[in-house]
């Protein structure tokens, strides 16, 4: 047996003014947390954005030999790019489309200020 949408929302409205509870319109999602209603908003990128830049990034680094700069730049993450923050990995993506330019144009990584100096620590 399913409950239609219309009765949910009647049965919720029932439970609200039992509770004391008054029902609230509003367009965007809403979280309770701590007894309280608030707006929901999301911080970041969505999933499906972070898996197409993961592809972009990937792809790239394919194409174009390129996967020395992903290990360069992802070492702080133990070489994990799926552990970069949102900015990071926008960051990893425009140096990789950087890099791609380079590829095509004929300039060198170092003259474009790609390569880094890597620091070991024994």
């Amino acid at each position: 047996m399913t409950i239609s949408d219309a009765r949910l929302k009647e049965l919720a409205t029932e439970m609200a003014a039992a509770m004391g509870i008054a029902p609230k319109k509003s367009g965007s999602p809403m979280l309770v947390r701590r007894g309280k209603v608030v707006p929901f908003q999301r911080k970041g990128m969505d999933p499906a954005t972070r898996d197409i830049v993961y592809s972009r990034i990937r792809d790239l680094a394919r194409m174009y030999c390129l996967s020395w700069l992903i290990r360069q730049e992802t070492a702080h993450v133990n070489g994990t790019i799926e552990c970069l923050t949102d900015e990071d990995l926008l960051d990893l993506k425009e140096r990789v489309e950087r890099a791609r330019e380079c590829c095509v144009e004929g300039i060198s990584f170092d003259d474009a200020g790609l390569v880094r100096a890597q620091r070991l620590s024994l």
